[in-house]
């Protein structure tokens, strides 16, 4: 009887039990070379990395981390599971959600008043008739989203004639008609002339005495700007930029008749989606009716020359893949075009077959179209932007082409002033806090330190024991601590990209030949040399006899790229020379049988 209970107590103790999972990352070259650490709890990891001179807590999906770490960086992850309670469980997960979540307001109230200083000093030039300062490419929140899908960037040169299958002026010219006639209907014939009047003035008394801490000045200002010039647009039924849009020119995107009626519906539902929100309560309705108008506009192009045209939604941001790096990765590369055509065809038949769910398969077919049309540029710019597309294309310009403001010069200066007190005033605050320091406040010492908040003193009670951050600063030390410390139930590797593929290698064939071939970046199958990665020969974390000779040659690469990079320097502004000096930093502990260096693959193909 007593077994019998003492088995029922170890099974319900058992199922009250939840293990969440610390993180050990090897060293590598390049960010957090000497290692990392992580938390994971269910599909989150949160880690702290340096950044401009201050630690701070990154929080991502537990995919995204290792694509990251071990495929990207090639680096090997050593996870130790630990076991807590239920309740300890939440409660530490709920502690690193809230901490991320204060750090992420306090960031963005520093933001936005760094935001406001610089919305405020754009309005001083322009009142004063100075050259407004271009904007820099962090100040998103300074973008007016969507108004580039009607506005040419005029910074970047001279407007482009457009392409004949993206001259949407009569298709323009037909949806505003709609439009117009609509909100006649609805709202009576001086709507838009009065909403437009409106927005000018509101633009023009708006001043950052009446914002707050959650919608700041900069936020108001920009929200209300894009509101005025989306209505501008329908008032003088402007047509898409020429690169707002494109064809593909494939047989499956030709629309039949019955297609085209789906085609009308659905041209109708966005028509009424128009008509709400012009009477939206929501902030930034502006973007919004951009896109909308840009959609209808697209499907009447499509329904006019029967050939299926598509808003182009891709990301700027994305950094493409050069033509060197196409050529090292052309196998792979081929089976993703291959792949990305026969998903652009099934969204085509997807969209015919299920009108009932018809938005949701034409967003789905705009998406797969802007991926297989990066394929067609890269033919003609010899660069990719690999899988940039995004459900709703952003199309931001900087909102200084379009400044308005009632505010006089007088009362600009001093709302800036106050901005510019109150900024200082946050930036102090966030540094003392936050400062980073290689011993006392890295990567590893904040984990453990937001580890220890979130048990509240009971780390022995609820862990299985304490670890004191000043003791403990060094990744893989960290790790052997957890492992001796924590109610650790299980510990494994998971192994780094290269050193997985080198595992299957040596099941299919005899092992002299693939470590021959394999050591070396010259016959190397498995790497192909990434630009950011220093110069190096021999891979040496499968090695150890062999270390300090292969990292004499290694570091004697490194040193060769370096005095390359003087060549190159004013040219690369010592690009070369720094990432050579970084691959002799890498290579020396070669020389006294300890690796850092794994080699790295700059983009998420897998073989």
């Amino acid at each position: 009887m007593k077994a019998v209970l003492l088995g029922l107590l170890l099974f319900a103790s058992s199922t009250h039990a939840k293990v969440f999972q610390f993180i050990y990352i090897e060293a590598s070259e390049g960010n957090s070379s000497g290692g990392h650490v992580a938390v994971q709890l269910g599909d989150d990891v949160y880690h702290y990395q340096y950044q401009n001179a201050l630690i701070r807590l990154f929080k991502h999906n537990v995919d995204a981390f290792r694509v990251n770490y071990q495929l990207l960086q090639n680096r090997s992850l050593h996870i130790a599971d630990i076991e807590v309670s239920d309740t300890a469980y939440d409660d530490i997960s709920n502690h690193f959600n809230v901490r991320f979540f204060e750090q992420r307001q306090k960031l963005k109230q520093l933001q936005a008043l760094q935001h406001d200083q610089t919305l405020l000093q754009a309005l001083l030039q322009w009142k004063t008739g100075k050259p407004v300062t271009s904007l820099s490419a962090s100040e998103t929140s300074l973008l007016l989203r969507g108004a580039g899908l009607f506005y040419s960037d005029s910074a970047s040169g001279a407007i482009k004639k457009p392409t004949v299958e993206c001259d949407t002026t009569n298709s323009s010219a037909e949806i505003n008609a709609k439009v117009r006639q609509q909100l006649e209907n609805s709202y009576g014939k001086n709507f838009l002339s009065q909403k437009i009047t409106s927005l000018s003035q509101e633009l023009s008394r708006l001043s950052p005495a009446e914002n707050n801490a959650s919608y700041s000045f900069s936020e108001h200002y920009t929200d209300t700007l894009n509101d005025l010039l989306a209505l501008q647009t329908l008032q003088k039924a402007q047509a898409l930029t020429s690169n707002a849009c494109f064809q593909v020119p494939l047989p499956e995107m030709r629309l039949n008749d019955a297609e085209i009626k789906q085609a009308r519906a659905f041209q109708q539902d966005l028509l009424r989606s128009v008509q709400s929100l012009m009477v939206s309560k929501r902030p930034d309705w502006g973007y919004a009716l951009f896109v909308t108008l840009a959609r209808l506009i697209v499907i009447e192009q499509s329904i006019q020359t029967r050939q299926w045209t598509f808003l182009d939604d891709t990301d700027e941001k994305a950094i493409p893949i050069p033509d060197e790096q196409l050529a090292l990765y052309a196998e792979q590369l081929l089976k993703q075009r291959l792949g990305d055509l026969q998903r652009l065809h099934k969204a085509a038949s997807d969209l015919s077959d299920a009108p009932s769910y018809y938005e949701r398969r034409y967003v789905n077919l705009e998406i797969m179209a802007n991926r297989y049309q990066q394929w067609l540029i890269s033919e003609k710019t010899s660069e990719l932007r690999y899988q940039s597309e995004q459900a709703l294309p952003e199309a931001p310009l900087p909102l200084t082409r379009f400044l308005l403001t009632g505010l006089s010069a007088g009362q600009l200066e001093q709302a800036l002033r106050l901005q510019e007190i109150a900024s200082d005033r946050l930036i102090k605050e966030d540094s003392d806090r936050n400062a980073y320091h290689l011993l006392t406040k890295n990567c590893v010492t904040a984990l453990f330190e937001l580890i220890n908040e979130a048990v509240y003193g009971q780390s022995k009670q609820i862990l299985g024991g304490f670890i004191d951050p000043k003791l403990n600063f060094i990744p893989f030390q960290a790790f052997g601590s957890v492992r001796e410390t924590y109610n650790v139930v299980k510990t494994r590797e998971v192994p780094a990209y290269r050193k997985q593929e080198l595992t299957k290698m040596y099941d299919r064939e005899v092992d002299s030949w693939v470590y021959a071939r394999e050591s070396n970046v010259f016959s190397s199958s498995l790497y192909n040399h990434n630009p950011d990665d220093a110069w190096f020969v021999f891979f040496t974390d499968d090695a150890v006899l062999l270390r300090p000779l292969f990292g004499a040659i290694n570091t004697l690469a490194a040193t060769s790229q370096s005095v390359l990079g003087l060549l190159s320097w004013p040219f690369d502004n010592g690009k070369e020379i720094k990432i050579g000096a970084r691959g002799v930093l890498t290579s020396l502990p070669e020389l006294a049988f300890f690796n850092i260096r794994k080699g790295s693959y700059p983009y998420p193909i897998e073989h």
